[in-house]
């Protein structure tokens, strides 16, 4: 027999501060029930008790009932998921999973937190400290989202479906108003976490194969022989300034990366038995050795800024 199942928010209007009270929730399995706070609060007057709901249609009530909605879809697929695998279903069990609590939940700020570790140890070895603070910067991103769209700081693996990375993704463009180039890496970045999630046997599907968004990279623009000329002529009033575009004419003439340019000593510095300049090291990223050799403006610069 199928179990009856049911969840309600109301509000402890004993625990009233400065006119707003905090907002529980109820879960029922079968008449047996489990409550939790919701981690929010709301103006004891926006409260509608019989709606289960804020009532009207300020901002604040919009909020927080989408909120709540997706705390109670979020129980829901819990409650879903131990129906089909469980054959003695109870409300503490709906209540635990629901809360993280057992050995076999996992999230996905869990697994985006172990790889964060990860690149942090692999830093100057497999890993540049770039590739580290791009990993970052996405996780933060991501946290972002969990807070504003979902008013939550974490979600379970078997919590996601497609649905959560559509949204995910729309909001990356019209919210924070990043490119479809930059949403598209991050979207690539949340499925390989969930192939190492499927790999952990922590979900056995994965929920967001079946997305697809194209990137939409621009022209990349390229300074002709003029263009450089005028960079390298114009008259600049600051010794910072100068610097700057010194610095870019040099890896303009040496084909070197700013992260390898700021790697640079003089130790790279090398000439040959003809007198010709040639700079040896390694790539910052990849640590595969280059040898170039400098052209005579390149050489000009290295001499320029010598002791």
């Amino acid at each position: 027999m199928r179990s009856t199942f049911r969840v309600l928010f109301y509000t402890k209007n004993q625990a009233i501060k400065n006119g707003r009270v905090p907002v529980m929730g109820r879960i029922t399995v079968n008449g047996t029930t489990a409550s939790f706070s919701c981690k929010r609060d709301v103006p004891l007057a926006l409260w509608d008790a019989k709606g289960n709901c804020a009532k009207g249609k300020s901002e604040e009530a919009r909020r927080l009932n989408r909120e709540l909605e997706n705390i109670k879809a979020q129980i829901g697929k819990h409650y879903q998921y131990l129906s089909d695998h469980d054959s003695f279903l109870t409300v503490k069990k709906v209540y635990d999973r629901y809360n993280g609590f057992g050995e076999e939940i996992h999230s996905l700020m869990e697994i985006f937190n172990i790889q964060i570790r990860d690149y942090k140890r692999q830093i100057g070895k497999t890993k540049a400290q770039s590739t580290y603070r791009g990993l970052v910067d996405e996780y933060k991103c991501l946290s972002c989202y969990l807070k504003d769209k979902l008013g939550t700081e974490d979600i379970p693996l078997m919590s996601l479906d497609m649905d959560f990375i559509k949204n995910y993704y729309n909001w990356m463009l019209s919210v924070r108003g990043l490119a479809k180039s930059t949403a598209f890496e991050r979207v690539n970045t949340l499925k390989w976490l969930m192939y190492l999630a499927m790999d952990e046997g922590w979900i056995h599907k994965h929920p967001f194969k079946k997305f697809v968004c194209k990137p939409e990279y621009k022209k990349r623009p390229f300074l002709s022989e003029e263009d450089l000329q005028r960079v390298i002529s114009v008259k600049l009033s600051y010794r910072r300034q100068q610097a700057i575009r010194d610095m870019f004419v040099f890896m303009c003439f040496s084909g070197l990366a700013h992260a390898d340019l700021k790697e640079l000593s003089y130790r790279n510095v090398h000439t040959d038995s003809d007198g010709n300049t040639w700079l040896v090291g390694n790539r910052v990223k990849t640590k595969a050795p280059y040898v170039v050799k400098l052209l005579p403006i390149a050489v000009e610069l290295i001499e320029k800024y010598r002791g």
